[in-house]
């Protein structure tokens, strides 16, 4: 499969590239020899039959895929986490990472391919570049899910209701099993207007005001041939009661009622846009295990080990500090910042890893004869700080 790195700007991904990249250095000395001519024609032809079956979205090393959050030209740092925050109050967290995507990394990062929605919450007009980016991830099989901006594409288009800006409205929301949902929202001031092409079925109204023009305010669009799909709104439903600008207490008051509802509206167009809002439990983390191939070398690293601990056995670092024992004793609580690592391989047992078949496989002299095994860890970059 192909492996895409997420965001160039992002530092876990930069310090892994760096220290692969040194990997690769020392194990080059050790005379690995390189793959044939014929080898490597197969694997071009593998990588050509993966591309024609459709790239996944999956992220280097199996990390969750990304959200990406476009907010504009500008820094928008409170607007991100105000964004961020009603998102992690419906998503699985721990199914995605929320990223932002700023000014500069549209067009130069390789987001389209390892991102599985697209936020677009600004009222800035977009450049044509960006614009055409977006459509590329659309046509990708990406999703896009618009909080009052001004993106459109189309069957659709957006028109000015000045009277409705700042205002609080009921709107009437058509569920996925054909039900309706009434709450009441601010307005960003634009609706929704169909604008007539032969093709009308790739877009369905989701929500209309209810007043007396039943303005169309949630509009759903789909694109292309490979499943990409956007939910777009000119209701503020990314917006939490105490950041909005509201005009009177009744409103407010209107809004506070409307919040649960709010929540479960967002929920069903993010379910519908194919994420997991199902929250998944925390797997409890893992003593490490050091492991070995090799008894001379384990001895040798052990005997190292006595001079760079403390008397507890304690290895102190800013992040993770790492506490080596003999035996895996249950009075030691495992923590984010604390580590028991086992350091008597008779203990040893995973249905995850094979030492046996890692011994048999490992060709280097020197390269890889130590290693730290965890099943639950929360980064390894935080793990080997130091």
């Amino acid at each position: 499969e192909h492996h895409h790195l997420h965001l160039s700007s992002c530092r876990e991904c930069l310090q892994l590239e760096n220290s692969t990249i040194e990997s690769v250095r020392f194990a080059s000395t050790e005379n690995i020899p390189e793959l044939s001519d014929d080898c490597n024609s197969k694997l071009e032809e593998k990588n050509v039959d993966c591309l024609a079956r459709g790239i996944k979205r999956v992220n280097l090393a199996g990390k969750p895929p990304n959200i990406l959050v476009y907010l504009g030209s500008k820094t928008a740092k409170v607007e991100f986490e105000q964004v961020k925050s009603i998102l992690q109050e419906c998503i699985d967290a721990n199914s995605y990472i929320i990223y932002q995507l700023h000014e500069e990394q549209v067009l130069k990062d390789p987001w389209v391919d390892n991102s599985v929605l697209l936020i677009i919450a600004t009222e800035e007009p977009l450049s044509e570049e960006n614009h055409k980016q977006f459509m590329k991830f659309l046509s990708k099989g990406g999703k896009i899910l618009g909080f009052s901006s001004s993106f459109t594409f189309d069957g659709i288009q957006i028109k000015r209701k000045s009277k409705l800006k700042k205002t609080v409205n009921e709107l009437v929301v058509s569920k996925r099993d054909n039900t309706e949902i009434k709450l009441n929202l601010l307005m960003s001031g634009c609706i929704f207007e169909e604008v007539l092409k032969e093709d009308t079925s790739k877009v369905k109204t989701l929500s209309r005001l209810n007043n007396a023009d039943k303005d169309i305010v949630i509009v759903h669009l789909t694109y292309g041939d490979s499943g990409g799909e956007a939910i777009l709104s000119q209701a503020c439903l990314e917006l939490d009661i105490n950041s909005m600008d509201v005009q009177t207490e009744e409103d407010f008051n209107l809004l506070k009622i409307s919040n649960t509802k709010r929540h479960e509206v967002l929920k069903e167009i993010l379910v519908s846009l194919g994420l997991s809002c199902e929250l998944s439990e925390i797997p409890v983390l893992t003593p490490i295990y050091l492991l070995s191939s090799d008894e001379e070398i384990h001895l040798a690293f052990l005997k190292w080990l006595e001079g760079n601990v403390d008397a507890e056995g304690l290895r102190a670092s800013s992040k993770v500090s790492l506490k080596f024992v003999s035996s895996c004793e249950s009075k030691i609580e495992i923590t984010p910042s604390l580590m028991p690592v086992i350091t008597e391989m008779g203990s040893f047992s995973s249905a995850h890893f094979s030492l046996k078949t890692y011994q048999q496989n490992l060709q280097t002299k020197k390269l890889g004869k130590i290693l730290l095994f965890t099943e639950v860890t929360t980064t390894t970059m935080n793990l080997l700080d130091g």
